[in-house]
């Protein structure tokens, strides 16, 4: 049974205490949550099916309410929250990082299914550090909400009565369907044929690497340039093309979704959290903090009203 570990006041799930020692690192289940479900995160890739009931979900950028045929894309290391739900009934379909490393590993670079999916994983034993915090949210109408449905219907099955080595391939056959069926939603979201029509460049993804993996750096496009050994200019014409914002842009956006992470996790005086993100002045880490999400961190801070619960692990995962 699965039991959530605490990380300050984060609740993080964990897939060595999740998924079986044998076969395909995937999960399927039903849960039906009524009031709040504590804020947590994991280390494995999770879809989150909204089937019935409401409720509010709560990631960094704050709550929306939830209802029948949401979808939610969550990358490990991100984090939510559901509260106020009343027979809020999900279906959560998980899958290892060893999955999307190993046997579908090249789903991440594939023009339908790569946008769905996370382009750096470090492994089971640690989060990964994300290039955003943001959860990716779809909508299916009833027709290809049960179509959905479907698929992870036969998958749980699978699941659930086939022999967990012999049942391997149809596994994995069945969650690369269920990828397919998100990404045909996804790709038909006017918003995101742009984004989707872009490729993956080298250099782009070398330079998100790079300030991903020390936001508290004094990065400047004079020294971002010349490790990827561009043209400064051509960075960042090149930068916006494949991400829509210049590389100082993203980095302060980075900077403050950590930010923000930090201040719903950790007791941590705010102006050590600016530190850690690379805004030293404390005077600017409070401008660009509001510049991102429109209100002050000692607000955003304050604002949680759902800390991690102690409650049963059958309130995370119910079986």
């Amino acid at each position: 049974m699965l039991s959530p570990q605490p990380v300050g006041s984060l609740e993080h799930l964990t897939s060595r205490s999740l998924f079986a020692p044998v076969g395909v690192p995937v999960h399927v289940n039903l849960p039906i949550h009524d009031g709040d479900v504590p804020l947590h995160d994991h280390d494995f890739f999770e879809i989150a099916v909204v089937i019935g009931g409401v409720g509010v979900h709560r990631t960094i950028h704050g709550e929306a309410a939830i209802a029948a045929g949401d979808v939610f894309i969550l990358h490990p290391g991100q984090w939510h929250a559901y509260e106020r739900t009343r027979q809020l009934k999900l279906c959560n379909c998980l899958l290892g990082i060893e999955l999307l490393t190993h046997e579908i590993g090249w789903t991440r670079t594939d023009p339908l299914l790569g946008p769905l999916l996370p382009n750096r994983l470090a492994g089971p034993d640690r989060v990964t550090l994300n290039a955003g915090q943001g959860v990716m949210s779809l909508h299916l109408e009833a027709p290809a909400l049960a179509d959905l449905m479907r698929e992870l219907d036969v998958l749980r099955q699978t699941l659930l009565q086939g022999d967990p080595v012999q049942a391997r391939a149809e596994v994995i056959g069945r969650v690369l369907l269920v990828l397919t069926q998100l990404s045909r939603a996804y790709a038909a979201n006017p918003a995101t044929r742009a984004e989707r029509s872009r490729e993956a460049d080298s250099n782009v993804v070398a330079a998100i690497e790079a300030m991903a993996e020390r936001l508290d750096h004094d990065w400047g496009l004079v020294e971002l340039a010349k490790r990827l050994q561009l043209n400064r200019s051509y960075l960042v014409r090149l930068f916006k093309r494949h991400t829509g914002q210049s590389p100082m842009a993203w980095l302060a956006r980075q900077r403050a979704e950590k930010a923000a992470v930090l201040l719903l996790t950790t007791d941590k005086a705010i102006a050590a959290i600016g530190r850690e993100v690379g805004w030293h002045d404390p005077n600017y880490f409070a401008r660009r903090f509001r510049a991102a999400f429109g209100i002050s961190a000692r607000q955003y801070r304050n604002q949680l009203p759902c800390p991690a619960l102690v409650k049963t692990a059958d309130a995370w995962i119910q079986w």
